[in-house]
């Protein structure tokens, strides 16, 4: 499929407003070229099977953000690329050659150790189980997602830290239904999964098959709150703080008395600001970890 480039420009003080841009335009999937690349790099908690040489020759006061469009999102480019012009950004287009999209990705995404006890793996890779180990077999297909990032993995190992066996879940936003599948792993006797995706729910559900946890993972596509009326044990969230910010009060619905609630997806120029709402709704702060420009928090619904 012929694919074609946006690119947003302009100086770095600039770049999370860019983000906050795409992300309320729908575009949820952007590659990012800046200065801070190299910071993630250093400080980052995850080894880097590949990095393109030319991130090396970023200008530090300058940003980049690339977003990619296939032929029925014509008109979805053109609204993103005139309101970027409008705010001021600078704005080039540009053909993407054809190419494996679907599978040359694959080449980046090796088996990622949550804890000691749980690991990913890729389903093409071939990999040999340690003693007392436990394996997630993950293919994410259209619907990636593959707990490498620092939001899925900093979800992942809090949901290996509150997760009581017999523990009821929600994943909002479920994507491949990573951690679907690492609630499972981890305790939980039922996960409800939601996503508004139809490619979310196809990848949530042959992923949940491959490691025989159907009858564990209930799929809904869907709004959250328009799907679920159940409350859980615990409820996970990988979504932008303005996101969980706005529908904190509705979640809180969904969280039990004395539950948790594990979000991610927030810029750490963010965490405040969520922590903030949090303790306005009358969640107690358990604990937040910061990774990279990435941040996450656990906390409990106190009423």
């Amino acid at each position: 499929m012929q694919y074609k480039m946006l690119t947003i420009k302009g100086d770095h003080s600039r770049q999370e407003e860019g983000e906050l841009f795409l992300q309320e335009q729908g575009v949820d999937s952007y590659e990012v070229i800046s200065g801070d690349a190299i910071d993630n790099l250093k400080e980052g908690g995850f080894i880097w099977d590949a990095v393109d040489e030319d991130v090396l020759e970023i200008d530090a006061d300058r940003f980049e953000l690339k977003a990619y469009f296939d032929a029925s999102q014509e008109e979805e480019r053109l609204a993103v690329k005139k309101g970027a012009m409008e705010k001021g950004f600078e704005v080039e287009e540009g053909d993407v050659p054809d190419q494996d999209w679907a599978n040359d990705w694959k080449s980046y995404f090796h088996p990622i150790s949550i804890d000691e006890g749980l690991t990913i793996v890729p389903s093409w890779e071939d990999y040999d189980v340690k003693d007392g180990e436990e394996i997630i077999i993950l293919d994410p297909g259209m619907a990636f997602g593959s707990g490498n990032h620092a939001t899925s993995f900093l979800c992942s190992r809090y949901l290996r830290d509150y997760i009581r066996p017999g523990d009821s879940v929600i994943d909002i936003g479920c994507g491949s239904g990573i951690l679907s599948l690492v609630a499972v792993k981890s305790g939980a006797k039922k996960v409800i999964a939601v996503d508004l995706d139809p490619q979310c729910m196809i990848a949530t559900e042959e992923n949940a098959e491959k490691n025989k946890m159907l009858d564990r993972i209930d799929l809904r596509k869907g709004d959250l709150f328009s799907v679920v009326t159940e409350s859980a044990d615990v409820v996970v969230s990988n979504i932008f703080a303005e996101v969980i910010i706005g529908m904190l009060h509705d979640v809180k619905e969904h969280v039990k008395i004395g539950g948790i609630y594990i979000a991610s997806g927030i810029l750490k120029e963010k965490l405040q600001d969520v922590i903030d709402a949090l303790e306005r709704e009358g969640f107690e702060l358990l604990d937040d970890k910061t990774d990279g420009d990435w941040s996450a928090v656990a906390a409990r619904r106190l009423d």
